[in-house]
């Protein structure tokens, strides 16, 4: 039937050129797309780790390496038929290439994988943080990886037929793949099974069905299990001198790897400062975890690496709490992305980034410390004082903008934020100057620890939540999975000082530590009870690596 309304020649060209406009598909050939997409571009990092996993084998099955991305595509066709709802299919995608794309930079550039330990650092990432690593690569990356495939999707009309003849047509694209997933599985099963046995890493590396998993757990975490019950690990912790003053200041620092510390061996002078002070260094101390929403509150918690919680650690009392209840003055001071939970229950300074001589409104420099540490040792209201100093570090990627223009001392140096375009000396030696110039903060802070009377015992200590790749096979900044983590993001550095007139801990059973000893973060808390000096039921003797230095033991052991 022809329309009654006249159409003028020009319009209905328009309309004609509309609609060549636009792609026309049905909703399996859409998943089948999407599914190509992502199994070929998105899954890049993946195709490649698996066909270098079984070519660097001594021998292999030509079929067996070219099943991969069969096997890969199939699952991803699968999970988009799964959610191929008419109206959530193109909304849903759209969301998922703009979280994938990115999650496919942080992969090729970095080598992060966005497992659980991610996921809850990702959340827990201040704006200012997020935005150093915003460059003109990352924009041009996500144009071409994301905003262009989502501009191509806009322009595809997918045509829906009745309801019961969608679900019929989905089930057997699904069928038809689960089917080719048999005939791959019954074929190479056992390759598969070695292949995965021996490289747990890959199957981390898929997108987008790990940060999906990873997500959702967090997610689940954080909606269902906020309101567990506060449990007090000890409810009468108690000072064993609580009459004898006494200053213990304890920095965490940050993304500090032990590699690059001049006490572990390393070719340059990067401990200048705090040499001259004596200070003991332990030279094999793992960290709790590869991140600081991990690290710092381990390092605080009476859990250890293998059994830690976040969720539990954070409904229970820590090592600060204790020394709060059992009397104790207790400051914490953070120059950081916050405190992790770990100072809820303090009073906490955190450093302002409004612009000043060691501030650029959005970071500043770690010296910003010793303003309020200064302040509070000219103050001291109470016999026993705690006082915890969260560094800044040498946090990347902007590794450059954490030490002022003076402590560039190892040149040249990698002035931008997409660290994986510069050479590798460029990237140490900035790295490198960021440890050097930590090591002058500490150093300030021993110093000023030292201008307090003879008659106030003063020690300190400084360890690092974990390490930093700088570029080592393909790895960069920090955050992987523990069990897959390179020496460089768990490996960190660890040292004390104690003056020379202190009355429980002495120089001379300082220098006569065994600091080559395997150690980790797990001693962490077991030895700030004895160096802060405090009896509580839940110390470990055999997790205090000043065991040997107690003037009274048994004053300690329960």
């Amino acid at each position: 039937m022809h329309s009654l309304i006249p159409t003028s020649t020009s319009t209905q060209q328009k309309l004609n050129r509309g609609k060549r406009f636009y792609i026309h598909c049905s909703a399996n050939a859409f998943v089948v797309m999407i599914a190509c997409y992502y199994c070929l571009v998105i899954n890049i990092p993946f195709i490649h780790g698996s066909f270098s996993a079984i070519t660097s084998l001594a021998s292999f099955s030509w079929l067996f390496l070219f099943s991969v991305p069969l096997l890969l595509l199939c699952l991803l066709i699968i999970f988009f038929s799964m959610v191929s709802v008419r109206w959530l299919l193109k909304p849903l995608n759209y969301f998922l290439l703009v979280i994938s794309s990115a999650v496919l930079y942080g992969t090729l550039n970095y080598g992060v994988v966005f497992d659980y330990s991610m996921i809850q650092n990702t959340f827990e990432t201040d704006s200012s943080e997020a935005l150093s690593y915003l460059n003109p690569q990352l924009i041009g990356f996500l144009l071409l990886f994301c905003a262009l495939p989502v501009f191509v999707l806009s322009k595809i009309k997918i045509h829906f037929t009745r309801p019961h003849q969608e679900v019929l047509s989905r089930i057997k694209l699904v069928v038809a793949c689960l089917a080719l997933i048999a005939l791959v599985v019954t074929n190479f099963y056992a390759d598969y099974a070695a292949t995965g046995r021996n490289n747990r890493i890959l199957k981390k590396e898929i997108i987008p069905f790990q940060y999906l998993s990873s997500g959702y757990k967090y997610m689940r975490d954080q909606l269902l299990y906020t309101n567990m019950e506060f449990k007090n690990i000890d409810a009468a912790p108690i000072l064993i001198a609580p009459n004898t003053s006494s200053v213990t200041v304890i920095v965490i620092g940050e993304t500090a790897r032990a590699e690059n510390f001049a006490y572990q061996g390393y070719k340059r002078n990067t401990n200048l400062y705090t040499q001259k002070h004596g200070v003991t260094y332990f030279n094999n101390v793992a960290s709790c975890g590869t991140a600081t929403a991990v690290s710092v509150p381990c390092i605080f918690s009476l859990q250890t690496q293998t059994n830690f919680d976040r969720l539990e650690a954070d409904s229970q009392q820590n090592l600060i709490d204790l020394a709060q209840h059992a009397g104790s003055d207790v400051l914490w001071v953070d120059n950081n992305s916050g405190c992790k939970d770990v100072c809820t229950r303090v009073v906490t300074i955190d450093i302002p980034t409004t612009k000043t001589t060691l501030c650029d409104g959005k970071y500043c420099f770690d010296e910003a410390l010793l303003a309020p540490l200064k302040h509070k040792l000219a103050n001291l209201t109470q016999a026993n004082t705690v006082i915890v100093l969260h560094m800044m570090g040498s946090h990347g990627p902007t590794y450059f903008k954490r030490y002022p223009e003076q402590f560039k001392q190892f040149t040249p140096t990698c002035d931008r934020s997409d660290i994986q375009n510069c050479s590798f000396d460029e990237l140490v030696n900035t790295y490198d100057n960021t440890i050097a110039y930590s090591d002058f903060v500490n150093a300030q802070v021993i110093e000023q620890l030292k201008t307090l009377p003879n008659n106030i015992d003063k020690q300190f200590l400084y360890v690092s939540d974990h390490g930093e790749s700088l570029g080592e096979g393909g790895a960069y900044l920090h955050g992987f999975p523990y069990s897959f983590a390179p020496s460089t993001q768990t490996h960190v550095p660890l040292y004390m000082w104690a003056d020379e007139h202190n009355q429980r801990i002495t120089n001379t059973c300082l220098a006569n530590l065994d600091t080559n000893a395997a150690r980790s973060h797990n001693n962490i808390f077991h030895t700030l009870l004895n160096l802060i000096g405090i009896n509580s039921k839940t110390y470990q003797a055999s997790l205090d690596l000043l065991a040997s230095c107690q003037t009274t033991p048994s004053e300690i052991q329960l």
